[in-house]
């Protein structure tokens, strides 16, 4: 589950940023649809176009990049057992342009799939934080390397 309450523990003396809570809670709303196998409710946080982009490497060492729109892809990414969560975030926010990075584990069934670094692009538009796209790393053998419990 993305870490919310991290922010929030960090800077105890700060009243939180309405923004950068209304940014985490669409990250979450993404996470949770992916839980629930939800396609409607990850349409409802991603702009219509949104991207989706892979980024890895071969055995070789080349890198590889992969990019998709999330309309293309809800038969993939929406599916019973699939769980996500994402902790030690960082949120850039600069008026209505928003990034959220940070380690992320992904399971299947209970079991991790893989871990590695995510990065989603947000726009708010009409008083609403949705995703524009989401690039992220897939690397099976980092998970210990970047914190997964």
């Amino acid at each position: 589950m993305l870490a919310v309450a991290l922010a929030a523990a960090s800077t105890p003396a700060l009243a939180a940023d309405p923004d950068e809570t209304a940014v985490l809670d669409s990250v979450q709303r993404f996470f949770d649809a992916i839980a629930r196998a939800d396609p409607a409710a990850m349409q409802a946080v991603v702009l219509p176009g949104g991207q989706l982009a892979a980024v890895g490497l071969t055995a070789d060492g080349a890198t590889t990049f992969s990019r998709f729109a999330v309309e293309d892809s809800l038969g993939r990414l929406i599916k019973p057992g699939r769980n996500e969560r994402m902790w030690a975030h960082q949120v850039m926010r600069r008026g209505p342009l928003a990034t959220v990075t940070g380690p992320y584990e992904f399971l299947i069934d209970g079991v991790t799939s893989h871990c590695g670094v995510e990065v989603f692009t947000l726009i708010k538009q009409d008083g609403v934080w949705r995703i524009a796209s989401l690039t992220w790393t897939k690397e099976p053998e980092a998970c210990s390397e970047l914190g997964a419990r």
